[in-house]
C-alpha cells in the first residue's frame, strides 16, 4: 500500500488570520533583495486562510556550482498583530518531510496567536516543497495507492522522479538550512527564534549546528533526534502507543464493558487479516461513489497508524477495532483512514520527502526489520528500499546523525501517546542539551503545540527565553481525550 509509506507528520488544524501590513523591502545584501507583498495563504482543500506578505528568493539549485541551475524559494511574513515587532521574529520548520511551512503556518496559527502578537512569523517553503520548486509526485488514483504490489510502488517512484522539475540530489535538510540562513541575513535579521515539528525538528536542529550563533532560542515539538534514521522504529512505536491506547481502554470501566478483551482482538486482526484479506466497500471520499477495496494487513496497520496521531481518533479505535473483529466488517476503520490521510498527495511533496530519507537515512537502514510480529511489521523498511532503489541519493555530512550539543535555550515537547516520535525520544535529545526543559502532554499524540495550553506555555518561553520561570503548571489538566463507548461518542 503507498499510502502507508509516506512518512507523513500531521498537525492539527486551527484557524487565525492577521491583519495585513505595508509592502516591506528588506535591506540589500550580497545575496540580493526580498520584496514582500500582501498575500492571502491558504491550505489545499480546505477553506482556511490567513494574510501575509509574501515575496521570492532566487538561490542556486546546487549550491557548488553558484552559477547554475537557479531555483525559487517562496516565503512569507506574518507580521506582528501588535503596534510593533521584536526584532527576532519565529522561523517555522514544517513536518513531512515534504511539507510547506507556507500551509503548515495555516494548522498552528491558532496556537501561536500570542507568539505572533509582538513577533513577526517568517515562513519558507523549504526548497522541493510548496511553492519552491516542488518536486511533487503525479497524483495517484485511489485504486493504485491501495495496491500491496511493490512493483507498482517501483514504477509510481519511477514515474514521479520522470515528472519532476529539478535534480532530487540537492534537495536535503542541510542545503535546505543554508537556504534558510540565506533567507534570514537577506531579511536582515541577527537573531531568530525557532519553531518546528516532526521532521521540522530535524531541520531546526541542523539550523542550529550550522548556525548557532544566530539562534535566540528553540522549541521543537515531537522530536526527531538527530540520531534516529527516521522511519525504521516506525513499527515499533506504533505498537508502543497503540497497546497504551487499548490498555487504557481495558483499565476504563465503561470501555473495557464494551469493548471487552480489545487488546486481544487488535492481535487477532492483524494475524487474519495477513492470512486472509477481505473485500470491504466504502464510500470514494472524493467522488461519493460506492468504492470497493481489498483490505489486508498492511491496510489495518495504516488505518490504525493514522488514527492514531491525534487523542481524539485514539479515542475512537477501541470501538473501531472491536467492531471489525466481532463483524469482519472493515468499512469503518478504511472510511476513518480515508478521511484521516485526505489531502495528503496535496500537502506533501513526496520527491522531496524521497531526497531527504534517501540521502539521510536509508544508508542506516537495516536490509530488513525484521519485526513481522508488529501490527505494521516490516512494511516501512522495505519501502524505503524499493523508493530509494529508483530514487537519486544526495549526499549527508559525515556528522549528520550526530546528536545537537547547545547550550541555547530549548523547550521540548512531546505527547504522551505520539505513536513515531514518543517522549523518550525528547528525553534523548535533552540529554546532549545544557539548557533545555522537556515538557510531555498528558494522553496526547503528536504534534502538541495546538494542544490545551501548550501554546501559550510556548509564548510564554519566546518571550522570556527563560526555562527556569516557565510555568507548566496548566499541563497537569490534560488528559486522553474520552473513549468513545458508540458512534455518538463518549458515555455521558
Amino acid at each position: 500500500m503507498i499510502l502507508k509509506n509516506r512518512i507523513c507528520f500531521g498537525l492539527l488544524a486551527a484557524t487565525f488570520c492577521v491583519l495585513g501590513a505595508p509592502m516591506l523591502q528588506a535591506d540589500d545584501a550580497a545575496t540580493g533583495s526580498i520584496v514582500l507583498e500582501q498575500c492571502e495563504l491558504s491550505l489545499p482543500q480546505s477553506p482556511i486562510s490567513a494574510k501575509a506578505e509574501c515575496g521570492t528568493f532566487v538561490v542556486a539549485e546546487n549550491p557548488a556550482d553558484p552559477d547554475g541551475r537557479q531555483i525559487t524559494l517562496n516565503l512569507a511574513r506574518v507580521p506582528a498583530a501588535g503596534r510593533s515587532a521584536e526584532p527576532d521574529p519565529v522561523f517555522l520548520f514544517a513536518g513531512g518531510p515534504g511539507q510547506a511551512a507556507t500551509e503548515a503556518w495555516l494548522l498552528v496559527a491558532g496556537a501561536l496567536r500570542k507568539v505572533n502578537e509582538n513577533r513577526d512569523i517568517i515562513l519558507i517553503d523549504q526548497r522541493g516543497t510548496g511553492k519552491s520548486n516542488p518536486l511533487k509526485c503525479p497524483e495517484v488514483e485511489l485504486e493504485d495507492a491501495l495496491s500491496d504490489d511493490w512493483g507498482a510502488l517501483e514504477d509510481i517512484t519511477r514515474d514521479c522522479l520522470a515528472s519532476i522539475d529539478g535534480d532530487p540530489r540537492f534537495y536535503t535538510t542541510t542545503i535546505g538550512m543554508q537556504d534558510y540562513d540565506a533567507v534570514r541575513e537577506a531579511l536582515g535579521y541577527e537573531q531568530i527564534n525557532l519553531w518546528g515539528a516532526s521532521y521540522g525538528t530535524r531541520a531546526a536542529q541542523v539550523y542550529m549546528k550550522m548556525f548557532p550563533d544566530r539562534v535566540r532560542s528553540a522549541v521543537l515539538d515531537s522530536i526527531v533526534p538527530q540520531a534516529l534514521p527516521l522511519g525504521i522504529d516506525h513499527a515499533v512505536k506504533l505498537d508502543q502507543a497503540i497497546f497504551k491506547v487499548l490498555r487504557g481502554c481495558q483499565s476504563d470501566p465503561d470501555c473495557n464493558q464494551a469493548f471487552p478483551g480489545v487488546v486481544d482482538r487488535l492481535i487477532g486482526l492483524v494475524q487474519s487479516l495477513e492470512r486472509q484479506p477481505v473485500e470491504t466497500t466504502i464510500d470514494h471520499p472524493l467522488t461519493g461513489e460506492p468504492f470497493t477495496m481489498t483490505y489486508g494487513r498492511d491496510t489495518f496497520a495504516a488505518s490504525v497508524r493514522f488514527l492514531m496521531y491525534s487523542a481524539d481518533t485514539q479515542a475512537m479505535l477501541p470501538l473501531l477495532i472491536y467492531e471489525a473483529a466481532e463483524t469482519g466488517d472493515f468499512s469503518r476503520l478504511a472510511s476513518q483512514m480515508l478521511i484521516s490521510t485526505a489531502g495528503l498527495q496535496d500537502m506533501i511533496a513526496s520527491g522531496m520527502e524521497l531526497s531527504v530519507t534517501c540521502a539521510e537515512d536509508l544508508p542506516w537502514f537495516p536490509e530488513s526489520g525484521g519485526r513481522t510480529g508488529l501490527v505494521m511489521g516490516d512494511t516501512m523498511v522495505e519501502a524505503t528500499h524499493v523508493r530509494c532503489g529508483v530514487w537519486p541519493a544526495g549526499h549527508a555530512p559525515d556528522d549528520f546523525h550526530d546528536p545537537l550539543v547547545s547550550d541555547k535555550p530549548v523547550l521540548l515537547l512531546s505527547g504522551e501517546l505520539d505513536p513515531v516520535t514518543p517522549p523518550e525520544y525528547g528525553d534523548q535529545v535533552a540529554a546532549h542539551l545544557g539548557n533545555t526543559m522537556h515538557v510531555v502532554a498528558p494522553g496526547q499524540g503528536h504534534s502538541v503545540t495546538v494542544r490545551g495550553c501548550m501554546g501559550d506555555i510556548v509564548a510564554e518561553f519566546i518571550e522570556t527565553n527563560d526555562l527556569d520561570s516557565l510555568d507548566t503548571g496548566c499541563v497537569s489538566q490534560m488528559q486522553a481525550s474520552p473513549y468513545f463507548i458508540s458512534l455518538t461518542g463518549p458515555r455521558p
